[in-house]
């Protein structure tokens, strides 16, 4: 599960030692190039300027080593009552790395020294404690255009690392909704596969032991065993499809006729009266034939457990412009409260995953399933 930009983006995993060298590079050059021009300056700018070449080679290593080494560099040009413009640039990717940060207060943190930063630098041109050679202009000028400077360094430094975090976010938050999309498709057909097998296999034990005692016992008896057998290939094989897709080792593989005829025939020889109404033919989409098939197997299963055998299951088909499903049948005089299990919450999730509408409910005496489902897109290879 993810839980925040930084487990799907690597930001909390140990640095690499190529990425600190790659930190440390890029800082000392960095330094390196903000040192030319103070060569010649106090010792206090020279020292504030290696400060911030520290704090961007430690920028991913420690942020509160980074944030204390970039304060240092602000003093000390406090203190010296100069700036040093190169060096003063890297507050632009420090910010950054706050603005990044996946941690809301730390954002926020970053937020309040960006801010207090422009008001720091205004105010101190302001009284005289840095002279207008900084500026190069009157005070009134002298402290908006040093407040400018620094918001524009600082501020649009911080508002470029937020930005990062909305869109890893955003992503994030997609990535963690097709997970769940996921998670819940694999529990539907897991659910679908189990008890669509056991269902069968409970109806035709059942049935074998009460035909044992009749007349044609063996033979019944023998026949039911041969579904049970038919049952448990056919279950094994989807899961094996199933693991498939799982290991993306295939894309889903439609039904054919052949296995919708043998999900049929094995209602009826579970005891379930049958009327199959089609329209259309079948879609030449994987996806679409393979979701439509399961929902048939769950619908006719929640029949078969929950519903009054002695009447008639009525199934409507419509392939036309996407697939339509209904399936009515009696309510079973020991079924209270239809409609509360994993079966139909599966169905209703299968079907909303796929941008269809689903409903469920009794009519009467009957308990009525429809689902309607759209063209799907095949996925990609």
């Amino acid at each position: 599960m993810v839980a925040d930009p930084g487990d799907l983006w690597g930001e909390g995993a140990r640095l690499r030692p190529r990425q600190l060298l790659f930190d440390v590079v890029v800082a000392g050059v960095f330094t390196l190039v903000a040192l030319a021009p103070a060569v010649h300056q106090p010792r206090l700018l020279l020292l504030g300027t290696v400060t911030m070449g520290l704090a961007l080679a430690v920028r991913r290593v420690s942020w509160p080593a980074m944030v204390g080494l970039a304060v240092v560099t602000g003093v000390c040009q406090l203190v010296a009552g100069e700036l040093v413009v190169v060096a003063d640039a890297g507050y632009a990717p420090v910010c950054f790395a706050l603005g990044a940060h996946p941690r809301a207060w730390v954002r926020r943190l970053g937020l309040v020294g960006a801010v207090s930063s422009a008001v720091v630098l205004a105010t101190a041109v302001g009284t005289g404690a840095m002279g207008d050679a900084a500026t190069g202009g009157p005070t009134t000028f002298a402290v908006v255009a040093s407040a400018a400077l620094a918001s524009l360094v600082a501020g649009g430094g911080w508002g470029l690392g937020y930005v990062r975090w909305q869109n890893r976010a955003r992503i994030s938050a997609q990535v963690q909704t097709g997970l769940e999309q996921e998670r819940t498709r694999i529990a539907a057909d897991m659910h679908d596969l189990v008890a669509h097998t056991w269902a069968v296999v409970a109806a035709q034990a059942d049935g074998a032991r009460y035909a044992l005692g009749g007349p044609e016992g063996e033979r019944k008896a023998t026949e039911a065993l041969d579904v049970i057998a038919d049952t448990a290939r056919g279950s094994i094989a989807e899961l094996r499809d199933l693991l498939a897709e799982l290991r993306y080792d295939a894309p889903p593989t439609a039904p054919g006729r052949g296995s919708r005829d043998a999900l049929l025939e094995r209602m009826r020889a579970s005891g379930m009266r049958l009327r199959l109404t089609q329209f259309g033919e079948p879609s030449s989409s994987a996806l679409l034939a393979v979701t439509a098939q399961r929902l048939l197997a769950e619908a006719l299963t929640n029949a078969l457990k929950h519903g009054d055998l002695d009447h008639l299951v009525e199934v409507e088909e419509d392939w036309r412009g996407g697939y339509r499903l209904v399936v009515r049948n009696r309510v079973g005089a020991s079924s209270q409260a239809p409609g509360t299990g994993h079966g139909v919450a599966g169905m209703r999730d299968r079907v909303h995953l796929a941008g269809g509408s689903f409903e469920a409910g009794r009519d009467g005496p009957d308990w009525v399933v429809s689902a309607r489902l759209p063209e799907l897109p095949e996925p990609r290879s």
